[in-house]
């Protein structure tokens, strides 16, 4: 494996990279100590930030200080900018910590502290995103982990609140749920002789009162509270026929542009029951936002015309029309869809188009369409995004498309579930 393929297999975090390392570490080295300065998960919200998996890696060199340093240094430079970064490089140095390296607590801390001092420097409520609150937070979520830490981060936080008003228990909710509910008992009962824990129990009790009333209003008035996606997730699941029909008529008697796109979102998750000729047109439309809706409401209707349609536009418009074409697939149409696919570029900064697409082909056991192995093949060795190739995984196994190599080189995947999964599956087999 060349250095350029151990960094995109690293990106991926497939478990192939753990084995080179483990066979020549000099030649990966560079590699290796990059990441411990760049964020390494495609989407760490989903898959998690790739940290033990790095670690791992890491693990296979006697002397691990350089990588230390370059993680505790690239800490201590990051940024606030609303990406996962220090929630990462958090994870990777906690993994150091629990292996003996003070250093590598002392600097988490350190971040701590200077996220907090951030926090109390605001002077008014921030709108929409405060990537330093999330940040905090991220930080909060890895050094909680002891009764002392947790005492300490909820005083802190209850501080925050007393001093500034315009925080609440929806900043740091996540947290709460995550790890303050381990210790509550020891929370409650420190806050009887400290303000500052008082405050951070009740602001948080106050931020779920108020999530309850929301509900409850919800509950009272579901129609009448969704829009967009959400409405059209609701009519999918929920509504009646009467219902969905009265919002495809609603949409029909829309004649201006803005307007019309606005009423077709209630189906962009929700299969439109009538003629889809009217989406069709409007697929065509010189208005951008009336165009992308119908491109989406088309993607969930299995029809004759809207597949002759999809064809039509293939060549000119692939990013809309591959996926409604994947939504109305024939077997006719493997070695076609193949091609099609393999030809997208598969880049780790840019989702715009394969990552959707992936999903889509994943979603074809959705309806009861089966994926070109080929294609299957293709997610798992290309896709930067473990869930993708976890769902693939699954569709493989239960098609009898897993060889032995795959499964090995999976129990040493940067996904969790991916171990697990092929570490039941090989046991299956020898048993």
């Amino acid at each position: 494996m060349t250095q350029k393929q151990f960094k995109e297999a690293l990106l991926r975090g497939q478990g192939r990279c753990i084995r080179a390392v483990r066979s020549d570490p000099a030649k990966y080295y560079s590699v290796v100590l990059w990441a411990c300065s760049h964020t390494v998960a495609f989407d760490a919200q989903c898959e998690g930030t790739k940290a033990w998996f790095v670690y791992q890696l890491i693990s296979c060199y006697q002397d691990k200080r350089p990588f230390l340093d370059a993680a505790i240094a690239s800490l201590q430079k990051a940024k606030s900018d609303g990406g996962w970064k220090v929630l990462y490089l958090a994870e990777l140095l906690i993994h150091f910590a629990i292996d003996g390296e003070q250093t590598a607590e002392e600097a988490l801390w350190d971040k701590y502290d200077a996220l907090y001092c951030a926090l109390l420097r605001k002077k008014k409520a921030s709108e929409g995103v405060f990537p330093e609150r999330d940040d905090f937070a991220m930080i909060c979520q890895v050094l909680a982990d002891s009764k002392e830490a947790m005492v300490k981060i909820a005083a802190d936080i209850g501080k925050l609140y007393l001093s500034k008003e315009f925080y609440d228990g929806g900043d740091f909710d996540w947290l709460f749920d995550a790890k303050a509910k381990r210790y509550m008992g020891a929370l409650k009962k420190k806050a009887q002789n400290s303000v500052n824990i008082a405050a951070y129990l009740q602001r948080h009790e106050a931020y779920e009162e108020e999530l309850e009333q929301r509900r409850e209003h919800r509950r009272e008035n579901p129609e009448r509270n969704y829009s967009g996606i959400a409405l059209s997730l609701w009519l999918k699941k929920k509504a009646d026929s009467e219902t969905v029909l009265k919002y495809a008529n609603a949409y029909l008697a829309q004649h201006e542009p803005a307007e019309r796109a606005e009423a077709l979102k209630a189906f962009s998750r929700c299969p439109f029951p009538m003629d889809p000729a009217p989406i069709i047109e409007d697929a065509k439309s010189d208005f951008e936002p009336l165009r992308n809706a119908a491109w989406w409401a088309l993607e969930n209707i299995r029809h004759p015309a809207v597949r002759v349609f999809a064809m039509e536009q293939i060549d000119c418009d692939l990013e809309n029309a591959l996926p409604v074409l994947i939504r109305n697939y024939k077997t006719q149409d493997e070695a076609w869809l193949t091609e099609r696919v393999k030809s997208i570029p598969v880049d780790f900064e840019c989702t715009t188009a394969w990552h959707g697409i992936y999903g889509d082909i994943l979603a074809m056991e959705d309806y009861k369409l089966k994926a070109p192995p080929a294609l299957l093949r293709h997610i798992y060795e290309t896709t930067y995004c473990s869930c993708c190739r976890e769902f693939t995984l699954w569709q493989m196994g239960k098609r009898r498309l897993l060889d032995q190599a795959i499964l090995e080189e999976c129990l040493l995947d940067s996904n969790d579930d991916i171990r697990t999964y092929a570490a039941r599956c090989l046991k299956r087999r020898r048993t």
